[in-house]
C-alpha cells in the first residue's frame, strides 16, 4: 500500500472501539483522517457499490476492505454477489488491494473449509482456531500456515 493513501472499508457495523484501537493502535491521528469507513446495517449491497463508486473518486486509494459481507447462513442476494464481482474486477483493473472477509462453512460431502458464495478471481485464506490451544490462530493461506497468538492486544505472531 502506497504511502498517504486512503482505505475504504465497508461494514455491516461499526467495530466496537477497543477492536479499532487495536487495529490502528500504530498510526498517528492523521493518517485515519483517510479512513473512510461505511457501516450501513444489513444493507451491505449499498455499501458495496458505495465503495466501487468511491474508487473513480480518489486517485491515491490504497485498499478497500469489505467485512462480513456474506449472510452466515442462507444465500447471498444475487444482487449483492454482482455488486462484489464489480468491484474485484474495479479493484482489479486499478490494481488497488481487496479484503472481502465472511463466514466459511466445512463441506460435510467433500470435506475441508470452504468460502462461502466463491468470488469470482480470489484468493481465499481461512482463519481457524488452534484444535489444541484456544489462544492460537492459524491463518491458512495456498498450502501454508502461519500461527499466531490471540491476546488482548489482537494477534501477535507466534515463534
Amino acid at each position: 500500500m502506497m504511502q498517504d493513501s486512503h482505505v475504504i472499508w465497508v461494514c455491516d457495523n461499526m467495530p466496537d472501539g477497543q477492536r479499532f484501537s487495536q487495529i490502528f493502535k500504530d498510526l498517528p491521528p492523521a493518517s485515519l483522517s483517510r479512513l473512510h469507513v461505511s457501516a450501513n446495517g444489513e444493507n451491505t449491497e449499498f455499501g458495496v457499490r458505495s465503495a466501487a463508486q468511491f474508487l473513480t473518486g480518489l486517485s491515491n486509494l490504497g485498499l478497500v476492505v469489505v467485512d462480513n459481507w456474506a449472510p452466515k447462513s442462507g444465500q447471498a442476494p444475487s444482487g449483492l454477489r454482482d455488486s462484489m464481482n464489480i468491484l474485484i474486477n474495479t479493484c482489479d483493473s486499478n490494481n488497488i488491494p481487496l479484503l472481502a472477509i465472511s463466514a466459511a462453512y466445512e463441506d460435510a460431502n467433500n470435506g475441508g473449509w470452504k468460502a462461502r458464495f466463491g468470488l469470482e478471481n480470489c484468493e481465499v485464506w481461512f482463519l481457524h482456531k488452534n484444535a489444541v490451544d484456544p489462544t492460537i490462530r492459524e491463518l491458512h493461506t495456498d498450502g501454508s500456515i502461519v500461527k499466531y497468538l490471540l491476546g488482548d492486544d489482537g494477534f501477535s505472531p507466534r515463534n
